[in-house]
């Protein structure tokens, strides 16, 4: 995946090298469930995303340890989006 491929919702910099979304929910148990299966997709892919949440929106941020964004970073991104069609399943 590159940044070719990512939603058009995530902000892709380069400087710090970071990918950014913002998330809306409905409901607090819609983030809560999506927070759970966030920390699944982390412990599962051995990294861990900044995360800032009020009640119904989270903002999440996959920095990279290098110089420029990889396939890890826009993987991770992937995923992450993939628990919004798995919540709407």
């Amino acid at each position: 995946m590159s940044a070719e491929n990512l939603d058009q919702a995530w902000k892709v910099s380069k400087r710090p090298a970071n990918i950014s979304r913002s998330f809306q929910f409905e409901t607090y148990d819609a983030l809560r469930q999506f927070l759970d299966d966030l920390a699944d997709v982390s412990e599962k892919a051995g990294y861990y995303p900044n995360l800032n949440f009020t009640r119904t929106q989270v903002n999440v941020s996959i920095e990279s340890d290098a110089d420029e964004l990889g396939s890890r970073e826009y993987q991770f991104a992937e995923q992450t989006d993939a628990l919004l069609t798995q919540q709407a399943a």
